[in-house]
């Protein structure tokens, strides 16, 4: 399989897998929203980035490196060093979230009245904590399959995992209607705990017993099974297990501690905003109302396109850790530019969809004004978001690692003081306002960087003026049929599609006549014929 061939095939994959897991999240949401309210969905989300920072310590930066030197063996023909790798990861991984769990399992009552000021998160922090082991195992065997090229697996896990989550929720909410109880967050950590679960299994399952299990492949590569190859260096010379321990610490350290820090400010971030909303003038529960619509509804819509993004990013770390251990620059070049050009593109599109749509889509799926009007203030992330996506990837595949944390550092650093300092002043619109200096400083950053290791050059007007004047197009177009047409006025579905169906068309045509170039040009005409 070459290169384009299994980026085309494995983000179609991943995107279909992604796009299926997000619009079931969707009614999830929408179904939670009705049953237990916004109030609950935000003390939910209050726990999640204290659970994000354990998952970030415990694997991480490891299932990372997993993809990054799975992807290298496999380009050099040494199966062996792969599976190495793999026992490596879940080894460190495993130990790692083991005593995360407990950790956080027993800290839970005074990390809750202490730090998130919250103290009914305990309860739900407990139980999160039992999902760990099996958030980690999922992770480095899904991070294995995907340094192999087999993104089938990793993406059938995702479901898996989506799904069993969803179910088992479900599941609690009818005992709990058959024995006269109100449905609260701890379902929503239940389900946690099932999704995990069932995507651990799948993987240890799919890695033991699958057709394409790794054992075969070593055997493909003409390298003897690890109990029957014969030692080749003398006693005292370091074992390729501890090699390759120290390989993936190597990797996995600073992505674990970005990851981290990342997570810390996020803990921050969401334990300040509720507090700092209470300044500007709200009461304990409308912050709290405000930070989970917030949170738990407009955030997921304006993340739903970015599972092409993240698709992409995910394939591209270990093309890009190939190319660079078979020394292809140009390869790298190559498809540095196509994910920039394309990310920014889809960026820009759905920018215009959700000025346009935001309000009508927050309204139909969620049945709050509140959320329709914070995705339309939030559409404004939407081209630096899922250009970031994309390219911090890249860097990674590229080692820049500890770049890429001081990058995320400094953003989260602009987001915290915009939560400090505008919050109380100017309400929820300072959140937004840090927001998004965070992300076009991400993407400054991440732009230099790759212009400086990578040879990454664009031309300004093709990457920015004409994609944005597309975008400045399409809308006015969908605008002047709106006002032409007093049925798309309306907030219905019918004219939502029927309004979205002639801004895509615009947007589409626009952008195929303006922004190819002739040779990109001839050749999607030769792939359509």
């Amino acid at each position: 399989m070459n290169q384009r061939h299994y980026l085309l095939k494995g983000t179609f994959i991943l995107t279909f897998t992604g796009l299926v897991t997000r619009a079931a999240g969707f009614f999830y949401k929408i179904f939670l929203s009705r049953t237990i309210g916004a109030a609950q969905i935000g003390l939910f989300q209050l726990t999640l980035p204290l659970c994000a920072f354990c998952m970030a310590l415990s694997c991480g930066g490891v299932q990372t490196a997993v993809s990054r030197f799975t992807a290298e063996s496999y380009a050099e023909k040494n199966g062996r060093a792969a599976l190495r790798i793999l026992a490596c990861a879940l080894l460190l991984s495993g130990g790692l979230s083991a005593i995360c769990s407990a950790a956080l399992f027993l800290g839970a009552p005074w990390i809750a009245r202490s730090f998130l000021l919250q103290p009914a998160c305990a309860l739900l922090l407990q139980m999160t904590a039992l999902s760990l082991p099996f958030a980690a195992i999922h992770g480095c065997i899904g991070g294995f399959f995907i340094g192999r090229k087999n993104v089938a697996v990793s993406a059938a896990a995702q479901l898996v995992e989506q799904l069993l989550r969803i179910a088992a929720v479900f599941f609690f909410f009818s005992l709990a209607g058959k024995s006269g109880r109100k449905m609260d967050a701890s379902a929503m950590a239940l389900g946690q705990i099932a999704g995990e679960l069932a995507a651990a299994l799948f993987c240890v399952l799919r890695l033991s017993c699958g057709k394409n299990a790794p054992i075969h492949d070593v055997g493909k590569s003409g390298l003897l099974h690890p109990r029957l190859q014969k030692p080749t260096g003398r006693r005292h010379s370091p074992s390729p297990f501890c090699t390759d321990l120290a390989r993936v610490l190597s990797v996995s350290t600073p992505l674990c501690l970005n990851r981290m820090l990342v997570c810390i400010l996020q803990g921050i971030e969401a334990a300040l905003l509720p507090q700092m909303l209470c300044r500007f003038g709200h009461d304990s529960s409308r912050s709290l109302a405000a930070y989970g619509t917030l949170s738990g509804m407009a955030l997921p819509l304006i993340m739903f396109p970015t599972a092409v993004t993240a698709a992409l990013g995910t394939l591209l770390l270990p093309a890009v850790s190939e190319a660079r251990a078979l020394r292809q620059d140009k390869k790298i070049a190559g498809a540095t530019n196509a994910s920039f050009q394309g990310s920014l593109l889809l960026g820009l599109f759905f920018l215009g969809a959700f000025l346009l749509f935001g309000g009508s889509i927050g309204e139909l799926l969620f049945h709050s004004e509140l959320a329709g009007i914070y995705t339309r203030k939030l559409a404004l992330l939407c081209p630096f978001l899922y250009v970031n996506t994309t390219l911090v990837s890249i860097l990674h595949g590229l080692g820049a690692t500890t770049l890429v944390t001081v990058w995320n550092i400094a953003g989260f650093g602009v987001r915290l003081a915009a939560v400090l300092l505008l919050v109380p002043k100017i309400g929820i619109d300072g959140y937004f306002a840090g927001t998004l200096l965070s992300q076009a400083l991400l993407t400054i950053c991440t732009l230099f960087t790759l212009r400086q290791r990578g040879g990454f050059c664009f031309d300004l007007a093709n990457a920015f003026a004409k994609p944005g004047l597309i975008c400045i197009l399409s809308g006015a177009g969908a605008l002047l049929l709106k006002n032409a047409l007093p049925y798309l006025g309306r907030t219905s579905w019918a004219s939502l599609a029927c309004l979205a169906f002639i801004f895509s068309v615009i947007f589409s045509v626009l952008a195929f006549l303006f922004l190819p170039d002739k040779n990109v040009r001839r050749r999607l005409l030769s792939r359509s014929q």
